[in-house]
């Protein structure tokens, strides 16, 4: 036999195959090529990630030193929302609000920071809070290894800016992880969370489910009232445990999907999940969160800046989503469709949407524009989007 074959070369010269002397060590270089790949593209992926930040963050401005607004008459700045029951307004709303970029956030989901967003119009707060490794507490998203903000100095803030601001009422939404109160961790996590609302001095301003049974107040009677914190929980604490100011959002509010994939999904999808059947039939006058957010905005992608690259290559989960007239056309069909006017209305990167915005629009809706949309029109609803 000729050598040159024997030896992985040919007659011609090229240069000989290298050959693996068993199939193990094949398989295991081929395996260690594999992870090389995948190291060099997410090294790649964050390089590409950081820089996208960096260059948003230069259009953001630094957030915000002074909490205190200009000197009004109004009820959250409008003069026309005073005589508005609460459940009557509509509030811009942060999902998942202590994410942000100038919080020192790797994954965050928004890039300018509470102080600022208070500052500019913002009136309510979804806020997550962990137990962390030590056994406190914190506002983390998945997990607080991967970044966490103070929640006592969050609540410092809140009870800054409503001291600043008698005007002013505010709302926190609150998502305990874990929830449970069947578990000892749920429990702990519950009860540090309702000493650090003490401590906070923000209990004299919290509003109290005790105080009006029978209809929610108008900002203007909560003002005078000074209960301008509203404050819902996912915990549903025992009578020995639960708070009069703590609300259990599963019997107050109704919302909208919050795991869309794509804008067309998002679109699509104006079902209201909530524990009572039909959704409306609440002890109170139910409230709406309608979620204007997809899952890229929960690793960090900001799909009102990433919408040009998603059109070049046909990738529609970075669509954009939070644009002023997308976000209009979704929460005008999605009010026929269901007869309701939304609450809260929730977006990830609230400073780059056009968030504030609409809801001006929505809470300066003509008398004959709200009778139209409560009487409702199926015909709005649209279509289900496979996923």
């Amino acid at each position: 036999m000729d050598e040159s074959r024997e030896v992985g070369g040919d007659a011609a010269g090229k240069t000989p195959a290298c050959r693996c002397a068993s199939a193990v060590q094949c398989m295991c270089r081929g395996v260690l090529q594999a992870v090389f790949a995948c190291i060099y593209v997410l090294l790649v992926v964050f390089l590409v990630y950081i820089c996208t930040i960096a260059d948003e963050m230069r259009s953001i401005p630094a957030c915000a030193t002074s909490l205190q607004l200009p000197r009004h008459t109004g009820c959250n700045r409008d003069d026309a929302l005073c005589g508005r029951r609460y459940d009557e307004t509509v509030h811009a709303t942060m999902h998942n609000a202590f994410a942000t970029t100038q919080d020192h956030i790797l994954v965050a989901q928004h890039r300018g920071c509470m102080r600022s967003a208070l500052v500019r119009g913002v009136r309510s707060f979804m806020l997550d809070v962990h137990l962390t490794s030590s056994g406190g507490v914190a506002l983390c998203h998945y997990l607080c290894t991967m970044g966490k903000v103070s929640l006592p100095g969050t609540l410092h803030v809140f009870l800054d800016f409503l001291e600043l601001n008698p005007r002013e009422v505010i709302t926190i939404i609150w998502e305990m992880v874990p929830a449970s109160p069947e578990s000892p961790e749920g429990r702990a996590l519950h009860r540090q969370w309702r000493q650090a609302m003490s401590d906070s001095g923000l209990i004299p301003h919290m509003f109290s489910r005790a105080q009006d049974r029978n209809a929610w107040p108008t900002l203007q009677r909560m003002i005078d009232d000074g209960t301008r914190m509203v404050s819902f929980s996912n915990f549903r604490a025992d009578h020995a445990t639960k708070a009069v100011w703590d609300m259990w959002q599963a019997r107050f509010v109704a919302q909208t999907p919050f795991d869309s994939l794509t804008k067309r999904q998002l679109e699509a999808n104006c079902l209201v999940s909530t524990v009572f059947t039909p959704p409306w039939t609440m002890p109170w006058q139910p409230l709406l969160v309608m979620n204007q957010f997809t899952v890229a905005g929960a690793i960090g992608v900001n799909t009102d800046e990433s919408a040009a690259f998603a059109d070049f290559v046909g990738i529609e989960a970075l669509q954009t989503i939070n644009g002023e007239q997308l976000l209009w056309h979704r929460v005008h069909n999605c009010a026929h469709c269901l007869a309701r006017l939304p609450n809260f209305l929730v977006v990830d990167f609230w400073d780059s949407s056009g968030v504030l915005e609409v809801v001006r629009r929505l809470n300066h809706l003509s008398a004959n524009e709200r009778r139209h949309i409560l009487r409702g029109n199926s015909s709005a609803c649209p279509l289900p989007a496979t996923k």
